[in-house]
């Protein structure tokens, strides 16, 4: 009788959900016992397309859990239904469409991989909706896929990220993979914005995380953006201002991609994974009066077609302890002007940017010819 009642009431739960597919079956998983399984990667690769995975209360330590089939994963409560990925790799890896994920904690991929994430989306037209994501090395992170829906969910330490990059390969640039439906998500008990074909928006400063696609003429200003993964992702953008901004102790960068005649002046970006990266075709931006420090790769790269951009009167301190000589990099781009940067100490000879093809060899060099004597004021 408890068991035919907790299904009744699990069903109930199901049945006010909308968004799921009711085509298939319902199975059960408790990790407790009692219910058809314990594992919910026994159950998914014991269901069928159109199936529905229910998930009991519990800590389900699953590291790499693969979805590769078009189903619902529901967990009973987002805060007590915990998918733990156990520091292993992805925790959850969606690899097929037409799969939703809703009601759990999802937490703890691996960090041995920038890649790595705590939902993995490889397959598109999924939602993603009613979670806590937390303390994963990248939250969602999404490669070449489209008609994707993030909303409602808790982000800590993580966020949002689209991409043209996995770990040993890259796809052509294509707006479609970073055009989707994200709203009313928080990260840090802060907002994500998302803009798509917005002009002149005045981002609001309770930003946690901001990602804009194919905007004109943002302003952003007075920020603090911190814990999260990408802080600020800018697709085909132009006119645009990041300015007088806090952006620290983040997984990611500030990422321009296909982005032109922006702005990105007298900021803070320090102890982040990389400060400011200028990506596929990202010309004609000016990067001045920033403090770029203690990043822990490169402070700034330009790369991929990336020409005709000036970086000026910055100033590059700490970046890169491990070769502070790539504390500043390009690849596979041309005529970007270096002006009167500050690089650590103060320099009377040129300093060298040096320059990669794309397989990592050095292939040309850039000077900054007058580089300043003392740091720039910001």
């Amino acid at each position: 009788m408890i068991i035919s009642t907790i299904i009744i009431l699990s069903s109930v739960s199901l049945n006010a959900e909308k968004n799921f597919l009711k085509t298939g079956n319902i199975i059960y998983v408790d990790v407790d016992g009692g219910a058809d399984y314990k594992k919910i990667q026994d159950a998914i690769n014991n269901a069928s397309n159109g199936d529905t995975i229910f998930v009991f209360n519990g800590i389900y330590c699953e590291e790499n859990l693969t979805i590769n089939k078009s189903i619902n994963l529901i967990g009973e409560n987002k805060y007590f239904t915990i998918i733990d990925g156990c520091r292993g790799n992805n925790t959850v890896n969606i690899m097929s469409e037409n799969v939703i994920l809703s009601g759990f904690t999802v937490t703890n991929s691996s960090k041995k991989n920038w890649f790595l994430a705590g939902v993995r989306l490889t397959g598109s037209n999924n939602k993603i909706y009613g979670n806590i994501i937390e303390n994963n090395q990248l939250g969602i992170f999404g490669m070449a896929v489209t008609y994707i829906s993030v909303y409602d969910n808790i982000f800590y330490n993580d966020g949002i990220i689209f991409s043209l990059y996995d770990e040993n390969y890259r796809i052509p640039y294509d707006d479609k993979y970073f055009v989707h439906n994200i709203n009313n998500n928080t990260v840090n008990g802060k907002k994500i914005y998302y803009y798509l074909n917005e002009n002149d928006i005045v981002v609001p400063n309770d930003a946690g995380q901001l990602i804009a696609i194919n905007c004109c003429g943002l302003e952003i200003k007075n920020l603090k953006l911190s814990n999260s993964d990408f802080p600020v992702i800018l697709v085909n953008c132009k006119n645009s201002k990041i300015e007088k901004s806090e952006i620290k102790n983040n997984d990611g960068i500030v990422w321009l991609i296909h982005s032109r005649r922006n702005i990105i002046s007298r900021c803070e970006i320090s102890n982040n994974f990389e400060g400011i990266v200028l990506d596929t075709e990202s010309m004609f931006n000016t990067v001045a009066f920033n403090n770029i420090r203690n990043n822990r790769y490169c402070g700034i790269i330009i790369e991929d077609k990336s020409n005709f951009n000036i970086i000026y009167r910055n100033n590059f301190i700490g970046n890169n302890q491990i070769a502070p000589i790539l504390s500043a990099a390009f690849i596979e781009c041309f005529k970007n002007i270096w002006k009167k940067n500050f690089w650590d100490r103060g320099k009377i000879l040129p300093k060298i940017i040096f320059g990669y093809n794309d397989n990592k060899k050095i292939k040309w060099i850039n000077f900054d010819w007058t580089p300043a004597l003392l740091p720039n004021i910001v």
